[in-house]
């Protein structure tokens, strides 16, 4: 498989990321996410230590990450109820 390397900018710091399996638009996409929310940490809390805004960082998007993922399941879980339904109700239809 081919190694993708790209030079990405996160906080005023140059980062070589090296990826088998992503390309390297989306590497420069996820390098972004993470560059605006440290930037957006620091604005709200002008740290001096810059592993601090990017633990805050880290916890921040795992917890937008964490939200999404229980809404998604929730979905699912919804709609696979709604089959369940469904198929009760054909079941009742077609002898």
């Amino acid at each position: 498989m081919k190694k993708t390397e790209v030079i990405v900018n996160i906080f005023g710091n140059d980062y070589r990321v090296i990826s088998d399996d992503l390309d390297p638009e989306r590497i420069k996409e996820v390098a972004q996410i993470v560059d605006a929310k440290m930037k957006e940490i620091h604005r709200e809390f002008p740290l001096p230590s810059t592993t601090k805004i990017a633990v805050l960082a880290c916890l921040n998007l795992v917890d937008d990450f964490q939200r999404r993922e229980t809404q998604h399941q929730k979905k699912i879980t919804d709609i696979e109820e709604k089959i369940r339904g469904l198929n009760i109700k054909l079941d009742e239809a077609v002898p």
